[in-house]
């Protein structure tokens, strides 16, 4: 891998050691240049996990991705740097209890002088520093274990807690997730296949575009038609789109 590439991408600096505090630095700069974005998956354009391929669509493409993706190439950058990565496969666990499917989301576990670190470059900009992989409140973000499953939470705009990705400590390999990937690309029942979005953070918080919405933190939400969602997509996602590509009018069940 080119690392000097990766790092002018996210338009950061190569770290003297790999500390929490340079972890830190490299994901609040890879959650700024990097969208979180799924245009391949609305154009059919096929996804793939391959590293080589990764890097080329991120790095020299300048293009965005989602969790498999984000997180599975930060991972290799991460290795480089001498940072020990260890990649995780989060699942839902309903209000019932009940476990949803493997490798749903790619999670990243990441060894440093402060101990082991909850990594996730690739969950819509939501998480802009490492988390200990300890029990217990860690500002905004919640850490539990129950048995062998670790599970996070985050606080809700009423102040309660609301649980995200579970994991347990089993080591994957990228390959592994493929199965699921392809199936969030291509089968009807994936939320990917049916909506476009993109997400990047900004000063301030996020902006985000979602089947022709524009958010942006701290503002109403916006209607944009086709052109202008192809020139937010450049302008504020760093996105260019093939100009024959057509807008995706999602097709949802009545």
């Amino acid at each position: 891998m080119d690392v000097d590439a990766y790092l002018a991408r996210i338009n950061a600096a190569r770290p003297a050691a790999p500390t929490v505090d340079a972890l830190t630095e490299l994901m609040r700069a890879h959650i700024r240049n990097v969208p979180f974005e799924n245009y391949d998956i609305v154009f059919k354009v096929p996804l793939s996990l391959a590293v080589d391929d990764l890097f080329d669509k991120v790095v020299r493409r300048g293009r965005g991705g989602f969790c498999y993706e984000l997180n599975g190439l930060f991972a290799e950058l991460l290795r480089e740097l001498d940072y020990e990565v260890t990649l995780v496969s989060a699942f839902d666990v309903d209000a019932d209890g009940r476990r949803g499917p493997d490798f749903e989301h790619l999670r990243l576990v990441v060894g440093t002088e402060a101990g082991p670190m909850i990594v996730d470059i690739g969950n819509g900009a939501r998480w802009d520093r490492p988390v200990p992989l300890r029990v217990g409140e860690h500002g905004h973000f919640r850490v539990e274990h129950d048995g062998e499953v670790w599970w996070t939470a985050t606080r809700g705009k009423d102040g309660q807690w609301e649980r995200e990705w579970s994991w347990t400590a089993q080591p994957r390999e990228l390959a592994e997730f493929t199965e699921r990937c392809r199936f969030q690309e291509t089968d009807p029942g994936s939320h990917f296949s049916r909506t476009r979005r993109a997400v990047i953070a900004v000063d301030g918080g996020r902006i985000g575009l979602r089947d022709g919405v524009f958010s942006e933190t701290g503002r109403p939400d916006r209607v944009v038609g086709t052109d202008e969602e192809y020139a937010l997509l450049k302008d504020r996602f760093g996105i260019t789109l093939k100009s024959q590509w057509v807008v995706y009018t999602p097709v949802r069940p009545a």
